[in-house]
């Protein structure tokens, strides 16, 4: 009986100025174990963040994914269990719903024997979710970019120097997705200049370039809006060291970049919230170098 266990890290996307172009991978993990059975019967199990949150059957994302994987492949779909257990927030920006993707896909196609090598399982996966930057950076790891040119998926890995970060979650009910379609001239070239910037403070670990460059004047003055005393949080937290801080992807997720002193912001960052009503939940992470685990078994 062949067992399959597949861990996943979060992801910061949308990091600063650079929208839609960078990925940093941190040490926060989904892992989903998928286990043949001796009939067809599709059973799906939930533990951790977001259990219960959709239903155990074929529309569970790790299924959806799954059932991509099978379909590129025209094969049927065996019985199996499959076990999810998730440390990733769900809706926040973390990445956790395409991280169930591409687990369902990596983890079926290592089911089956890898058929597909991992430029084909990287492509499908960042195809079907349109998020390849989620996608690369959950299974590389790191620091990348990526884009996807139609169905053609380019993507690299860079250099980032062993930070650790302080990860905020504020629980705001009916937090929206916000988007833009018209963009300020002087807004875009703002992002442009400071993209360069940025990338040489991830690869360096310079946190006053950090703290220059991290500033998006494109969503982040309307995310913002949303989230209630973040301007006072982002100034308590430079009090007390931090660099740079940026929502992940919409938001409200929000990671701070610091040297050191973690504790004390990710405790002022809880307190600021908390003066307002607002539980936030607050974690400190290295950035997680290893992308996707993945451990085969082999029984009886």
């Amino acid at each position: 009986m062949r067992k399959v266990r597949i861990a996943l890290p979060a992801t910061v996307t949308n990091i600063g100025p650079c929208l839609g172009s960078l990925g940093l991978a941190i040490s926060m993990h989904a892992s989903v174990e998928f286990v043949e059975r001796n009939d067809d019967e599709l059973q799906v199990e939930t533990l951790g963040e977001g259990a219960g949150r959709f239903p155990l059957g074929l529309q569970h994302p790790v299924v959806l994914g799954l059932m991509r994987l099978f379909q590129s492949l025209e094969k049927t779909v065996p019985g199996l269990t499959i076990r999810v257990d998730n440390h990733i927030p769900h809706g926040v920006g973390l990445g956790a719903e395409v991280t169930y993707l591409v687990a369902g896909i990596i983890g079926g196609n290592n089911m089956l024997g890898n058929p597909l090598t991992r430029e084909q399982a990287l492509t499908l996966a960042a195809t079907v979710t349109r998020r390849p930057d989620q996608v690369v950076t959950a299974i590389l790891g790191g620091l990348t970019t990526s884009l996807l040119d139609g169905e053609t998926l380019v993507y690299r890995s860079l250099p980032v120097e062993g930070l650790r970060v302080v990860v905020a979650v504020p629980e705001i009910e009916d937090y929206p997705i916000i988007n833009t379609e018209r963009v300020s001239q002087r807004d875009a070239m703002h992002n442009l200049s400071r993209a360069p910037m940025l990338l040489e403070g991830l690869r360096t670990g310079d946190h006053k370039l950090l703290g220059m460059a991290m500033e998006d004047r494109i969503f982040a003055p309307m995310r913002k809006l949303y989230i209630p005393g973040y301007d006072d949080m982002v100034a308590m937290v430079k009090q007390h060291g931090a660099s740079a801080v940026t929502t992940s992807e919409n938001g409200p997720a929000m990671v701070v970049f610091a040297a050191d002193n973690h504790r004390k912001i990710a405790l002022v960052i809880e307190e600021v919230f908390r003066e307002r009503g607002i539980t936030a939940r607050t974690w400190i992470l290295p950035v997680d170098t290893q992308g996707v685990v993945i451990s085969v078994a082999q029984s009886g």
